[in-house]
Formats: structure tokens, C-alpha cells, sequence
């Protein structure tokens, strides 16, 4: 399959006079932002400059320096909603430039602060870019002895799991430090492997596609209402030149399991393809009716991963060498459910035929729409982080219901115990 041409957006935050614009420069390879010493931040709004590079499009947003800004803090805040609302349109990646020089108590103010504005899910896409890669030459120092230099910075380093990059923005002539950063960035953000885990009831043939997928049969497959798949297992092979790791879980509605073994089990599919899948197939066959049973499909899914997995969810449908030259189409218009779930998954949708294991191309446009939908999201993958806190929020869901029914009995008991002793003075009167 031929590679995508990735858009790639790049939003430089940083204290003043740590590099920003400069190293805007060096990305873009030309004098896009103004850059110069100053006692107040030159960049008073977000600059913003594209560029070929790499053969890849960038997109470079330059910001003001936070801490010496006459910007309030609601007007920072106004500007990042405004800004990052466009940006994070595509894959975005945010760039936190620090002076390779000391990493002084104003410094890590500002990286507080800017934590802060980002917020937890953007820091999972935050890179540190160390400037002035020059003097760390003239001191003969590597960056890594430079980090272990100072304790604040090696653990943040370690809280941003190692991401990070050095520039000289010195340097004139072309180098290989924008290509390096951009190729780290890349394989993170948006690997060539591809992480699938496959959602469904037992029969519908999740077994068969996820060996289709494969070009192997490394899942046990029966055309049978109980399902043979009592526990999730991954399997991995090359396909089309990648690496991709396929989950099957066990069927919906397993009667042999006790539901919340069943509940469990399906959970973990996200845990063994660590760090988390880039895609879940909710598998349904074509053939089917769409019964009271796979209309709960959805909000099942929903109570155990969040109603954020849509968003990385794609509906396969089975049997394809059913539809007998009808359009699969059809089928979705034709039944309003099935219809609203497919438009909850962004209107993602594919047809495989498991019996033609040979025929690629129903594989390999599948990978290419799973593609697409990862470059939607901004790149990345589903988390455990995500699960844990759709499983945390239903917990506290669960909590604030049995504290409301509790109350409502207390309430009622204090009533029926009022309305005892109104009969009881009443008699006695």
C-alpha cells in the first residue's frame, strides 16, 4: 500500500527567549518568524507558517511567551481555544522548547503553567525540544549527560517518557535535525503498526476476519451460536509490508460465562496490545437480522470503554459473498438503527468476505480506512488511560445511584414512621 502523506501541525510553547521562533526557522528552513532577544515577548499572537518538509506538510504555530506577555490569563486561554480548535484538526503535536543551559525555577514555572493550559490528554502529545545545541558542542556535553545534570529536568523527561529532541538553531546549511525530530515524531505518533481489536456477538464471524486480516489462520473459527473464543487472544503478522497485531475477543452474550468474567475478558483486549489499540472492528454479518440483541451492542460498548471508542470504531460486516450483488449500503439505509450506529462511528463501515482469504485488496482498503481515521483523530490510539476512566466514571455513576436509592428510602421510611405516630396521636386524642 502506497505511504500517506501526513499533515503534520507543530505548536511551539515556551518561556521568552528560549528559541521558539528561531527553531519555527529551522523546521520550515526559512526566516518565517520574526526572532530576536528581547525583555518582552516578540510574538504577541500565534504566528502560523506552512512549509514542504521532508516531503511532508508542516504547519508551524508560533506563540507568544506566557510568562512575559501582557496577555491576562483568560486572554492566553481564549487564544489557545482559538487556535488549537483549527490545529488539532489533523495530527498536532506540541513542541515544549527549553534552553539547553539551566533549568531554573522560572522555567519550570512556565512549564507548570503551561501544563496547566494544555491539560492532560495534550500532554500525551508534547515533545520537549531543547535549544542552543550549540553550546552543549562547546562544552562537550551530550544531551543526555546534560539532563542528568539537573534533577527537575530528568524527571521531566521521564514524565514525558523520553520524548524529546535538540536543536542548533545556529546551524545555516540544511541538517538532519528537523528531518531526526520529525522521523521520532512520526514513528510515535503515527506508527506503521497497526493494534486491531475485533467487538461482537458469537457466529457473526469475528474469528474468520481477524485471520483474514492476518492472511493466516491463527483464530479458531465454527459457524456456531456459543463461542469458541473464551478469552482474548493476539495474534501478529505482516501485512502489506507492516507490522499489525489483531485482538478476538470472546462473542457478546456468551451464555457460559458469567457476565462480568465475559465483561472482564472483552475489557482486556485493550491491555494485551499495549499501549492500546489503534482501531476496534465492531463485527456484525451482513446476513443478519438486526435483533433487540444487537441494538444493546452499542450501549454495552459505551458502559465498558466510553463513548470515545466510536471515534476509533469501524463496522465490519461478514459474509460479503451474501449480499449477492446488492449494495451494503442498502442494508444500513434500510434499518434506522444499524443506520445511527454506523453515523456514530463517523459513517466507517466495511464488507469482508471471509471465504476469499486470498483476495488482499478487501484487506488492505480496510487498513487504508483505518488510516484515514486515525490521521481524523489527530493520530494516536485508544489508551488504558481511557478505559480506566470510562470504568471509574460508571463506578461513580453506580456510588451516586445506590446513594440516591438509599436516600430515597430513608426518605420514605422517616415518611411512613411520621405517618405511624400522626395515627397513633390521633387515636390517643
Amino acid at each position: 500500500m502506497a505511504e500517506m502523506i501526513i499533515g503534520l501541525n507543530l505548536v511551539l510553547l515556551g518561556n521568552m527567549g528560549a528559541g521558539k521562533s528561531a527553531s519555527g526557522n529551522t523546521i520550515l528552513g526559512r526566516q518565517a518568524f520574526e526572532s530576536k532577544k528581547s525583555s518582552r515577548s516578540v510574538t504577541q499572537d500565534v504566528a502560523v507558517e506552512s512549509e514542504t518538509v521532508c516531503g511532508r506538510r508542516v504547519t508551524v504555530y508560533d506563540t507568544p511567551g506566557f510568562c512575559h506577555t501582557e496577555l491576562s490569563v483568560l486572554e492566553i486561554q481564549q487564544m489557545l481555544e482559538r487556535f488549537l480548535q483549527r490545529c488539532e484538526s489533523g495530527l498536532c503535536v506540541f513542541l515544549l522548547v527549553i534552553k539547553a543551559d539551566r533549568f531554573t525555577k522560572e522555567e519550570r514555572e512556565t512549564v507548570e503553567k503551561i501544563e496547566k493550559l494544555l491539560g492532560e490528554k495534550r500532554l500525551e502529545k508534547t515533545w520537549i525540544l531543547f535549544t542552543r545545541g550549540d553550546e552543549l558542542e562547546e562544552e562537550n556535553l551530550t544531551i543526555n549527560e546534560f539532563i542528568n545534570l539537573s534533577e527537575p529536568l530528568k524527571r521531566l523527561v521521564q514524565k514525558y517518557e523520553q520524548r524529546y529532541h535538540v536543536f542548533n538553531n545556529k546551524k545555516k546549511e540544511p541538517s538532519d535535525q528537523v528531518q531526526g525530530l520529525l522521523t521520532k515524531i512520526l514513528n510515535l505518533e503515527y506508527p506503521s503498526s497497526r493494534r486491531i481489536v475485533l467487538l461482537g456477538k458469537s457466529g457473526v464471524g469475528k474469528s474468520a476476519a481477524g485471520n483474514t486480516i492476518l492472511g493466516q489462520k491463527e483464530f479458531r473459527s465454527e459457524q456456531r451460536m456459543s463461542s469458541v473464543t473464551r478469552e482474548s487472544s493476539v495474534a501478529q503478522a505482516t501485512v502489506s509490508g507492516r507490522s499489525v497485531s489483531v485482538v478476538d475477543t470472546p462473542g457478546f452474550f456468551e451464555t457460559q460465562m458469567k457476565p462480568e468474567d465475559l465483561m472482564a475478558e472483552i475489557a482486556r483486549s485493550v491491555y494485551i496490545c499495549s499501549p492500546g489499540p489503534h482501531t476496534f472492528l465492531i463485527v456484525f454479518a451482513v446476513n443478519m437480522w438486526f435483533t433487540e440483541q444487537e441494538q444493546q451492542i452499542p450501549q454495552i460498548i459505551e458502559m465498558m470503554f466510553g463513548q470515545e471508542l466510536l471515534k476509533y470504531s469501524i463496522i465490519l460486516f461478514t459474509h460479503g459473498d451474501q449480499l449477492e450483488g446488492k449494495a451494503v449500503e442498502e442494508l444500513i439505509q434500510g434499518n434506522c438503527r444499524l443506520r445511527d450506529l454506523v453515523q456514530q462511528c463517523g459513517g466507517r463501515f466495511h464488507v469482508f468476505n471471509n471465504k476469499a482469504q486470498n483476495n488482499r485488496e478487501q484487506v488492505n482498503d480496510l487498513l487504508q480506512k483505518i488510516d484515514s481515521m486515525i490521521e481524523q483523530n489527530g493520530g494516536g490510539h485508544y489508551s488504558h488511560q481511557r478505559i480506566e476512566n470510562a470504568q471509574r466514571f460508571r463506578r461513580e455513576e453506580e456510588e451516586q445511584r445506590q446513594r440516591e436509592e438509599e436516600e430515597r428510602r430513608q426518605r420514605e421510611e422517616e415518611e411512613r414512621t411520621r405517618e405511624e405516630k400522626q395515627k397513633e396521636s390521633c387515636v390517643c386524642s
